[in-house]
């Protein structure tokens, strides 16, 4: 059964996976902060492979096991906090459909970076690559080793020159968690004529432009927010890669779901996946 999610709450994919009870008690936090409700979904496959090839478990099984996971992820957002309205979803679907369509209704959708039959054989689970790309919400991603304990009161934020919510989510979370917010803007030229530095132009004329629009767009904010402290870097090099560098120090890395290059139509682009698959800290993708 889908049941409805008020507007507003958390949203949070539950299996039985350890990622996914980091995302739980990572999104707990997130509800206690924003006083928000949480609405847990869990989902069963219609096509269960162990169903259908008679290897012991029935429909009616799988339904069991589902209503007892929700049951045990209540009981522990309860035992932390039984001020936090909880509802939960069960419905027969593959389990990105539910949680895109909660979306809608959703101020986050929070998830595990990879479910119980992904945990040994990569980083990054089709469910998490589906919800990041088609929420209509911000998604936050959490994998199981990476540490979300809030200990280093950093928020880190990669911006493109484009003007996005990514900024204001990242003041967001950093004045909510009274951390400091470091601004990242990382280019990597194809070659000393790429277009990004115009014609005749240098790596320090990119830079010069790019912090006079990136020093605006945060003025802006910090204007809502005046307590945040903020440092931005203007650097070359893989945006990837010294994003996830930054993620080891950081409590939040937040990005877009895509920048300025890719193509039409794209949802999720190469930094964003990277983030999602290798960040050493929990990744939200704001929109």
């Amino acid at each position: 059964m889908e049941g409805t999610v008020h507007p507003g709450s958390i949203v949070v994919g539950i299996d039985s996976s350890g990622a996914s009870l980091a995302a739980l008690d990572w999104a707990t936090a997130q509800a206690q902060n924003l006083h928000a409700p949480l609405h847990l979904i869990t989902a069963y496959s219609p096509d269960l492979a162990d169903v259908e090839w008679g290897m012991g478990s029935t429909y009616d099984s799988a339904r069991h096991a589902g209503e007892q996971l929700l049951g045990r992820a209540r009981a522990r957002v309860q035992l932390r906090d039984k001020a936090i309205h909880v509802s939960t979803s069960h419905p027969e679907s593959f389990p990105a459909a539910p949680l895109i369509r909660a979306s809608e209704q959703a101020q986050l959708v929070v998830m595990g970076s990879h479910g119980e039959s992904l945990a040994h054989f990569g980083s990054l689970g089709a469910t998490a690559v589906q919800v990041a790309s088609h929420a209509a919400s911000p998604v936050a991603v959490i994998r199981q080793d990476a540490h979300a304990t809030g200990s280093f009161g950093r928020v880190t934020v990669g911006v493109d020159v484009v003007d996005n919510p990514t900024l204001a989510w990242a003041f967001d979370q950093a004045d909510r968690l009274d951390a400091e917010l470091v601004v990242v803007h990382a280019w990597q030229p194809r070659d000393a004529k790429d277009p990004g530095l115009a014609r005749d132009a240098s790596w320090t004329d990119y830079a010069t432009r790019c912090t006079d629009i990136i020093s605006q767009r945060v003025a802006a904010q910090q204007r809502r927010y005046p307590d945040v402290k903020v440092r931005t870097e203007v650097t070359r090099g893989n945006p990837a890669k010294i994003l996830v560098n930054e993620s080891h120090s950081s409590d939040v890395l937040v990005v877009g779901a895509r920048g300025s290059g890719g193509f039409p139509g794209l949802c999720l682009g190469r930094v964003a996946y990277s983030a999602l698959a290798h960040s050493e800290c929990p990744v939200i993708i704001a929109r």
